[in-house]
């Protein structure tokens, strides 16, 4: 079973999209935070990971700087997030995100980008 870590300090977000990944067959798991994501990549080593940008501790950007330059930089990172500003999205595609997909998103447009990389 395939494996997702979700990374998003906004707990209800977080929380249904973890539902709802689980009920179409992902094993998922959960971060508040950049740093508890760094940490839970290392335990769990997922097949993905789901990242927002603004949280408190370690941003999103912060995250991907760090996982680009770990041993496990070759799992792919999809950055979730309300900034949806052009120069947002480049600066997380720079910082090696695979994709960006701005809040409020439809479910069905997240498991299509999901399955892309999964599948």
């Amino acid at each position: 079973m395939k494996k997702i870590l979700i990374i998003d300090d906004e707990i209800t977000l977080r929380e249904t999209v973890a539902e709802l990944l689980i009920v179409i067959g992902f094993n998922v798991f959960e971060a508040q935070n950049g740093e508890e994501g760094l940490k839970k990549v290392q335990e769990i080593k997922p097949n993905l990971i789901i990242c927002d940008i603004m949280m408190p501790v370690l941003d999103g950007y912060g995250f991907m700087k760090a996982h680009m330059e770990s041993e496990f930089s070759k799992i792919p990172v999809l950055l979730l997030s309300a900034k949806v500003e052009k120069e947002d999205k480049e600066r997380g595609v720079k910082l090696g995100a695979k994709d960006y997909i701005s809040k409020p998103f439809v479910f069905s447009e997240l498991k299509k980008i999901v399955d892309y990389y999964l599948l």
